[in-house]
């Protein structure tokens, strides 16, 4: 990682490398370099105590720096523990800071993330530039390993004309993955058309997706062309795809088969030009061994499943959304919020969201709209937040939320080992000795195993 400094302790940065290790490269720019200066992925400026004679001067480089047009992050240093000097530091336009008497694990962790933000905002940019809405990709990136992973798969599918089926909760933005598909498809000019499956009654449901002729049924007083015809060559996305009656799943299953449909009440064949995607919140696997759904159906849509995790099993990516639905909701409402403080931006990484990035989505846009000011805080979310009221008061700390991410991440791999410790050790890397330490530390309840 490369990190530039704008301060001249050559020497305490020299000592903070070598403390650091090799991960990080640091090199001494000058704020008035702009080519070099943004030629990295973080840059670090130190801010003096507000009584000091050359702090105006510091904090007007911070605010010139931290506007440089590549986007780079920068993280202040601050000389003290001091909450006004913080406060300061951000509103200037600082991503984070870091006190210069913490641990290296924080500095560590800060510079990382700020990194990572950076490379996040970077492919942000490239996708705007090929042509995609970066309202439209924003909750498909992130931190999250296998939330990369997935969209790496995406990509790959979207060159093709394969049947993608699109697994996970209301909310994750399966509809949102679908359209970012379909515009990195050669199939991008053409139409795309969603149709939501569970909002329309079964009575209706099959002329809206085949059409109908005059005279199909009372009340058909015109033909009508289905939602198969108006997608064309384009992509038709059906969403909700297990809420289908199995008549119309049988119906689905002949027209992925043979590339044709017919309307209601007609016997001409019609041919199919269009890609399929469909998404479902609900199981497939499970609907088809209770009868619930076909099989050969199934097995026809699932050529490639892509599986949005929910937002609570992407803790690392709350902050970079949040900050991002900032940016689109002060712009569009014309609001005066720049930034989510510390407080608030640890309650949303901790509360669960049932209704995941669309919650997020929504939460974020209100606490813009109330919010009269530059920073966001807990006064300005829903009320289910105000219990995180008290990580406002000053004895809020960093090694608080340290023990905060490590209960998490123990809990989530202990879950995923079926509460086996030796196997949980082995998955995280230490002892187990070390992990019997950490359970007793962080006061992590473990239900007994059962053995069969």
């Amino acid at each position: 990682m490369k990190c530039h400094f704008v301060d001249s302790r050559a020497d305490f940065f020299s000592v903070l490398a070598d403390k650091l290790g090799s991960e990080f490269v640091w090199e001494s720019v000058s704020s008035g370099d702009h080519e070099q200066l943004i030629d990295c992925d973080v840059i670090v400026l130190g801010l003096p105590d507000s009584e000091q004679p050359e702090f105006a001067t510091r904090q007007a480089v911070l605010q010139k720096v931290a506007s440089n047009p590549a986007g780079v992050p920068v993280v202040a240093f601050l000389a003290s523990h001091d909450r006004q000097m913080a406060r300061t530091a951000m509103l200037t336009g600082a991503y984070d800071y870091w006190v210069e008497t913490s641990p290296m694990e924080e500095l560590r962790i800060i510079l990382r993330r700020a990194a990572q933000f950076h490379e996040l905002n970077r492919e942000l940019q490239r996708l705007r530039v090929s042509g995609l809405e970066l309202q439209d990709f924003v909750s498909l990136v992130g931190c999250d390993q296998k939330m990369r992973a997935m969209f790496c798969l995406a990509s790959k599918v979207a060159a093709t004309d394969a049947t993608v089926l699109i697994t996970g909760e209301t909310g994750t933005g399966k509809e949102v993955l679908a359209r970012a598909i379909h515009q990195a498809s050669p199939r991008a000019k053409q139409p795309f058309v969603a149709v939501a499956c569970s909002s329309l009654p079964e009575t209706l449901i099959e002329a809206e997706l085949f059409g109908h002729e005059k005279g199909a049924f009372t009340g058909a007083t015109s033909s009508r062309r289905g939602r198969f015809e108006a997608a064309e060559r384009g992509t038709i996305f059906l969403d909700e795809i297990g809420e289908l009656s199995p008549a119309l799943q049988v119906k689905l299953l002949r027209v992925l088969q043979e590339r044709s449909f017919e309307r209601l009440g007609s016997n001409q064949a019609r041919t199919m030009e269009a890609r399929v995607i469909c998404a479902t919140n609900r199981d497939l696997l499970t609907l088809v061994k209770t009868g619930q759904f076909r099989s050969d159906l199934f097995y026809r849509l699932n050529t490639i499943e892509l599986a949005l995790p929910p937002l609570r099993d992407r803790r690392d990516d709350v902050a970079m959304l949040a900050h991002s639905f900032l940016q689109t909701y002060k712009d569009k409402h014309k609001r005066p919020a720049q930034r989510i403080c510390r407080a608030a931006l640890s309650s949303l990484e901790e509360y669960e969201w049932p209704g995941n990035i669309r919650e997020l989505q929504n939460v974020v846009e209100r606490a813009v709209v109330i919010c009269d000011g530059p920073e966001i805080t807990v006064e300005h979310l829903p009320s289910q937040f105000a219990s995180w009221q008290a990580a406002e008061a000053p004895n809020y700390s960093f090694e608080d939320e340290v023990k905060s991410f490590k209960r998490r991440l123990i809990q989530r791999v202990l879950c995923d080992n079926g509460n086996n410790k030796l196997q949980a050790a082995r998955t995280l890397g230490i002892a187990r000795s070390s992990l019997h330490r950490l359970i007793d530390d962080l006061e992590i309840s473990v239900p007994e195993r059962r053995v069969n």
